[in-house]
């Protein structure tokens, strides 16, 4: 019997349907496996379909680790974020819903507080150095830094998120590169063949300071930004580092960006904030990277 073009059709579409549907073995923290299809993620739940039509929600927290891992890839690409698969090693978090600063936490010319839930930004004495609370960890190259931060009193002007390596020698204190925020702008600045490079750093500070020639490289190194935020408000920096390009994104769009060699440095090993003067509030602090192996290769 000869089926109608249409039918076909149909046919066709029904089969590619089922292929494209996305059935998989799902395993408990139990190990107890059923096979279902995957229909949703949201928050913590995860909704499935069995064989037989059923649907349930099933807690995220209670699938394997395995399973946890499909989902969080699952739905980075649903979302086009799939750049938050990169750097998948968490290094540190915090919430700052604890009492004081955990013992990971490094300071200098800091009087920085928790209070309330958030880290409250102090400096002992601006004409010496800027209030520094930092963390040290394993090195890596590539990294993304996210941190909620508010200007909340007058003296709260600019803040710093800095990358370091204290046992690189080649730079003044280590440093790598620098991400400055203000309420109307700010800039990232590539360090470590910039201005933080010893013979231009000392360059910088001779009485004759810098010639035109070192400035030219400098305003290489820097790319500066606009910003309209709003004092009273919560704002989100995140910051992404991958081979030589740094990216910096507020309240998730894109502000700026910098490529230079210097920012491949490949053993980030510090990152600090840095409160100019004081009271610059700060939440949810954490520090990701591309796993060892997973980075692009640095040109060093």
């Amino acid at each position: 019997m000869k089926i109608p073009s249409l039918s076909l059709f149909l046919i066709a579409l029904a089969a590619l349907s089922a292929s494209a549907r996305d059935f998989r073995d799902f395993t408990n923290l139990e190990g107890k496996t059923i096979h279902a299809e995957l229909l949703d993620l949201r928050g913590e739940q995860v909704r499935i379909r069995m064989q037989n039509g059923r649907v349930f929600d099933v807690p995220v927290a209670s699938l394997s680790e395995a399973d946890r891992a499909y989902l969080k890839e699952w739905d980075a690409k649903r979302r086009g974020a799939e750049e938050e698969l990169y750097y998948s090693e968490t290094i540190f978090a915090d919430d700052f819903s604890g009492e004081g600063f955990g013992e990971r936490w490094g300071h200098y010319k800091s009087q920085s507080v928790i209070q309330d839930g958030v880290l409250i930004g102090k400096t002992i004495d601006i004409k010496d150095h800027a209030g520094v609370d930092s963390i040290r960890f394993e090195g890596r190259q590539d990294m993304e830094v996210s941190v909620k931060f508010k200007f909340a009193g007058p003296e709260a002007e600019r803040f710093n998120v800095w990358f370091d390596d204290k046992d690189y020698k080649g730079s003044h204190a280590g440093h790598i590169a620098s991400i400055t925020i203000t309420p109307t702008g700010g800039n990232i600045t590539e360090a470590k063949t910039g201005n933080m490079e010893n013979a231009i750093y000392e360059k910088k500070n001779a009485p004759g300071g810098l010639d035109e020639e070192t400035k030219k490289l400098l305003e290489s190194k820097t790319a500066k930004f606009d910003l309209e935020l709003d004092r009273d408000e919560w704002h989100t920096l995140l910051i992404r580092t991958k081979g030589p390009v740094i990216t910096v994104l507020v309240d998730g769009k894109e502000a700026g960006e910098l490529e230079s060699e210097g920012n491949a440095h490949p053993t980030k090993s510090l990152v600090s904030l840095t409160t100019t003067i004081n009271d610059v509030h700060y939440d949810d602090f954490s520090v990701k990277a591309a796993p060892p192996g997973k980075a692009e290769p640095s040109a060093e």
